[in-house]
């Protein structure tokens, strides 16, 4: 909304304004959305007392002026997806005089509602969030600013800029800015209403939006253009709010608003875009890559600006990595689609100083005391300008320091995530972070109890966390209570204490009791026996503290209070058993016998039905598993007779020597011999030959008897036969297990040929469902034709038994008569040729 100053008005003490408001309306929108309105009312409110001019209720109803398409400034080029925006601009204009007052006066227009499913800004359907366009007239004369009225193709995640400039009569100095819109008041539909008085509310934005970054964080607004510029949010639709300051003389004069809503789409372009890197402080060695994700970018040029490396100064990688020669501030660049028509290029700095490293230590560990930290951080370049310490106090704030070396009191036990913030005169940033575990009472410990002879003398020795004082207790026998490590003497037992002091004033305390004796006590196990390759535990019972085995080359270690031994014989195992100086020694007697010498005998293989005899031996007392098949398992040579292959398990004991048994083991494998002749029945004519084949992996084979045989001895003799005739196949197989099968063979004493049925029914109920024809005394078949009543081969084959299942190309043939053909070979190598018909019933 604008005014024009227009002069003095028609009566006394009065000014002339021309207001204007425009209204803009995406044209392609759809749907339930208003159209451009024919009217509207617009209320005008006196700032001096917010009272509605002329009355309660005067609102001015103000026809609709114009309306006309809204300039579209040019796309960039090799856009893709360009698109289609066609916006119309309404104006609404009106004159009025208005009576001189303090404040000036304030017009307003609602009305309801925005586009449904805004991106920065909640509105349920269209129906919560309209808008309030306004205009502050000040009490000078004055002329508001006009915004252009132009709109630019925006693509999402993209460079773009919107021009939200204006141009002011008076010639006032404009600053812009980003400013909240306004939602609709107590408007519900597109009806027109009686604007209520400002001030107004604003509408309501969504997370990641507000009204001063409307956009997001990456879109600004330039203060002295009103240009918007940046980089895109995501595809949507935003409400975005310019006001605009007018100055006059350095003084403020208004501030003129704008309400837009702007469409993000999904176009795009190539780009290159290098955004801003922060310092490399950690090696020379910096990743790049472009930040302008389009697809359209099929090729990258990068140069680094560091001309010492050669031809390692560019690279045409889509993110590739360069090692600078040296610590710098370089200029880099970037070309995308080099040589082609839509090519970008951009170019950045960036800072390269490695070698910057925070670290810090701590003196001190426990609470309600001071804890020093000390910066141990180093820089290679420049120097250190800033320390920020956080001591990881949870639920506080205080808990920081920027000294270089502070304190800090806990005042709670815990584990705290102390992190140091430092900063250089390079512009390096890096943070540490470690845990610090503060605790109640400093790290303290002495030695663990222990014994000693009555003439010795033993050092104690203490651990503190840090540098700090020991004091022991009591000052009996001891070399020096003021040291951490003192050497004590006792004649009787003592409990020595060590009060500790550390050096931030923290305390703790230990103790250790020192048993003294005067001689050492042994109590060797008994002699035992074991049987030989066991292993036993060797278990005297001493107060020694050390102690010495031999022979060692059995032990598993010959310094262990409780060895284990391995003897390889008999074997006496010596101790000396020592406390200090003191000693003593002992001896145990280890006998070994051996273990039975178990054996089941050699694997075995028997056919089946036969019996066979295990035979073990190796000691007194036998047990086989398993019993299965066995007469009698319990006994050193029982009989089996097993009805397939079994594995026999012998356990051996022996009442002389290791009582513990022995096992072996044998296999029986069970020969089951096995032939086939081939089918039961088989069907010749004379003199044709037939090849018998016995199916068995048997050593010999008999055919028998062996009239029309070429050789009865073999798997597969050839038959020629004029009579029927049976035959039997005897196999001997492994073991000399035996086999037999018969075969049946009919010689029919008919002409070689096809023998064709003379019907058919191919219905699937499997019952002479396929034409097969049946060849007799034939070697081959050439071919098998069927044909139709037309002529029309629709079947053939070569191959024995395949048959024809009443279809032709997948299709049922109908009920009829057909004809078929053949050709073949004898065996005696005479062509046969046959012909004939036959039915399809349906």
């Amino acid at each position: 909304m604008i005014y024009e100053y227009m002069g003095a008005g028609t009566a006394p003490n009065t000014s002339r304004y021309r207001i204007t408001l425009r209204l803009f309306r995406n044209q392609n929108v759809t749907g339930n959305v208003a159209p451009m309105p024919d009217d509207v009312y617009i209320g005008i409110f006196n700032n001096d007392n917010g009272l509605q001019f002329p009355s309660a209720n005067g609102f001015f109803e103000v026809p609709k002026k114009s309306e006309s398409q809204v300039k579209v400034n040019p796309f960039p080029s090799c856009i893709v997806s360009p698109p289609s925006l066609n916006y119309h601009v309404g104006n609404f204009e009106f004159e009025v005089d208005l009576p001189n007052n303090s404040t000036g006066y304030t017009a307003a227009f609602q009305t309801c509602c925005r586009v449904d499913l805004l991106t920065n800004v909640y509105n349920a359907g269209g129906s919560s969030t309209g808008s309030t366009f306004m205009c502050q007239i000040p009490a000078v004369p004055d002329n508001s600013p006009q915004f252009a009225s132009s709109i630019d193709a925006i693509c999402g995640n993209k460079p773009f800029t919107l021009k939200f400039d204006a141009t002011d009569a008076d010639n006032d100095s404009l600053v812009y800015s980003f400013a909240p819109a306004y939602d609709g008041g107590e408007t519900h539909n597109a009806t027109n209403i009686n604007p209520a008085p400002p001030p107004y509310n604003n509408v309501v934005y969504k997370p990641g939006y507000n009204g001063l970054a409307p956009l997001g964080s990456q879109a600004f607004i330039d203060p002295n253009t009103g240009i918007i510029s940046g980089i895109a949010p995501p595809v949507g639709s935003y409400v975005v709010g310019v006001s605009v300051a007018s100055y006059r003389k350095g003084v403020l004069l208004s501030v003129h608003f704008k309400d837009f809503i702007v469409n993000v789409t999904s176009c795009d372009f190539a780009g290159a875009r290098l955004d801003p890197k922060p310092v490399q402080c950690d090696s020379l060695g910096v990743s790049f890559s472009n930040d302008d994700p389009s697809p359209l970018n099929k090729t990258f040029y990068w140069e680094f600006g560091d001309p010492s490396t050669g031809v390692l100064d560019t690279s045409t990688l889509a993110t590739p990595v360069h090692i600078y020669s040296d610590s710098g501030v370089y200029k880099y660049k970037l070309v995308v689609n080099r040589g082609q028509d839509c090519s970008d290029s951009t170019t950045q700095t960036v800072k390269v100083y490695p070698g910057f490293n925070p670290a810090f230590g701590v003196d001190g560990r426990c609470i309600n005391s001071q804890i020093l930290f000390t910066d141990q951080s180093t820089t290679k370049y420049g120097s250190i300008d800033s320390w920020k310490w956080d001591f990881g106090v949870a639920g506080i704030s205080s808990d920081t320091s920027s000294v270089r070396n502070p304190a800090y009191i806990f005042n709670t036990e815990g584990n705290y995530p102390v992190s140091l913030t430092i900063t250089s005169t390079k512009g390096c940033l890096k943070t540490f972070t470690d845990t610090v575990r503060i605790l109640n009472k400093p790290p303290f410990s002495v030695t663990n109890d222990t014994l000693i002879c009555d003439i010795d003398t033993l050092q104690l020795m203490s651990t503190g966390s840090s540098a700090g004082t020991v004091v022991w207790t009591p000052d009996y026998n001891i070399s020096d209570v003021n040291i951490p490590n003192p050497l004590v003497s006792p004649k009787v037992t003592t409990t020595y204490y060590a009060n500790y002091i550390e050096s931030r004033g923290c305390t703790n305390m230990d103790s250790v009791v020192v048993r003294v004796v005067d001689h050492v006590s042994l109590q060797m196990p008994a002699d035992t026996t074991i049987c030989l390759t066991d292993s036993v535990l060797l278990r005297p019972l001493s107060d020694a503290l050390h102690y010495q085995w031999s022979p060692g080359g059995t032990l598993v270690s010959d310094v262990s209070p409780q060895p284990i031994a391995i003897p390889t014989g008999n074997t006496t195992y010596q101790l000396l058993a020592s406390i200090g100086k003191c000693n003593t020694s002992g001896a145990v007697n280890i006998k070994t016998v051996p273990y039975p010498d178990a054996n089941a005998g050699s694997d075995t293989a028997i056919c089946i039905g036969r019996s066979v005899q295990l035979s073990g031996s190796g000691g007194s007392i036998y047990e086989w598993e398993p019993a299965v098949y066995l007469n009698n398992n319990s006994v050193s040579n029982p009989i089996s007779t097993p009805e397939h292959t079994v594995r026999y398990v012998l356990k051996v004991n022996d009442v002389l020597g290791c009582p513990k048994p022995a096992f072996d083991t044998v296999l029986v494998r069970v020969i089951v011999p096995f032939v086939d002749a081939g089918p039961r029945d088989t069907s010749v004519v004379v003199n044709q030959p037939l090849q018998l084949f016995a199916n068995s992996q048997a050593e010999a084979f008999l055919w028998t008897p062996s009239i029309g045989l070429n050789n009865p001895d073999i798997q597969n003799p050839i038959a020629l036969l004029s009579e029927s005739q049976q035959y039997v196949v005897r196999i001997i197989s492994e073991g000399g297990c035996v086999a037999t099968d018969t075969i049946d063979v009919k010689v029919y004493k008919l002409k070689p040929g096809f023998y064709v049925p003379n019907a058919f029914t191919p219905n699937g109920d499997g019952l002479n469902d396929v034409l097969r024809p049946v060849p007799v005394g034939l070697k081959s078949i050439k071919y098998f034709n069927v044909y139709n009543r037309a002529g029309q081969l629709i079947f053939t084959t070569h191959i024995f038994m395949k048959g024809w299942d009443g279809t032709y190309k997948g299709n049922p043939q109908d009920s009829g008569v057909f004809v078929w053909t053949a050709e073949g070979q004898d065996y005696m190598g005479n062509v046969i040729k046959g012909k004939g018909s036959f039915t399809l019933i349906r």
